[in-house]
This record gives structure tokens, C-alpha cells and sequence, in this order.
């Protein structure tokens, strides 16, 4: 891997915490009980959003290129299989130690994003693959 990828990488993952922890302590204040499942349900939309996202733009780029990666059937199984592997992943990161690490690291640095903020976060990457996906 390149030190581009390494660093794209390592920036969508502090994203993701960081989101992760907002969400987190904002909804521990009402509903302390499911403040993890509904952080960790975020966060996956959020990866999801981003997988979406960056999918229909190079299907539609191969589109204008006439390149033929995929078909539809072969598309359908591998996105499938990339929100399988979001939601098994972020399942198995903050399920133990590194929600714990996460949390102890929030104290020092508690800035959090407004509810807004978080809530339009998901919805512009779900509606910016949408634009996406009529364009061209």
C-alpha cells in the first residue's frame, strides 16, 4: 500500500471514531442502555454512506469510459458483501477494548458534534450517492 492509502485509511478511521464518540455521548445522556448499538449503527451507516458514495462514482465513471467491470448481478453481491463486512468490523472494534481506549481518550479531548450536524452527515452521503446514481 501506498503512504496515500495508509493515510486516507487512517483519516476515515479517526473519522469514524470520532463520530462514533460523539454519537456515543450524546446519547448517553437519554438512553444510556443502547448509546453503544445505536453509535455503532451510525457509524456503519456512515461507512456504508461513504462505500455507497464512492461506488456509484466509479461505476458511473466505468460507464463513460465504456469499461465493462462488473455487471449488475456481480455489483449487487459484492456491495452485499462490503456492508457485511462494514457492520462485522465495526461490530468487533467497539464491542471491547477499543471502545474503552476510545472513551478514556475522549475525557482529555471532549469535543463533541452538534445533533444536527450528525444527523445530516448520513443523509448527505446517502443523497450525494442518489445525485450520483441519476446523473449521466
Amino acid at each position: 500500500m501506498s503512504y496515500s492509502q495508509v493515510f486516507l485509511y487512517i483519516y476515515v478511521m479517526n473519522i469514524s471514531d470520532r463520530l462514533y464518540l460523539s454519537v456515543f455521548q450524546k446519547l448517553k445522556q437519554y438512553k444510556p442502555k443502547r448509546a453503544a448499538r445505536w453509535a455503532h449503527l451510525y457509524v456503519s451507516l456512515f461507512q456504508i454512506g461513504l462505500c455507497l458514495v464512492l461506488g456509484v462514482f466509479f461505476t458511473k465513471f466505468a460507464k463513460q469510459m465504456k469499461l465493462n467491470v462488473l455487471d449488475d448481478t456481480s455489483l449487487w453481491i459484492v456491495s452485499i458483501g462490503v456492508v457485511g463486512f462494514i457492520l462485522f468490523k465495526n461490530w468487533m472494534s467497539y464491542n471491547g477494548k477499543k471502545r474503552a481506549v476510545l472513551l478514556s481518550k475522549s475525557i482529555k479531548r471532549s469535543k463533541s458534534h452538534a445533533l444536527m450536524v450528525l444527523i445530516l452527515i448520513p443523509l448527505a452521503l446517502f443523497a450525494l450517492a442518489f445525485i450520483l446514481f441519476k446523473a449521466a
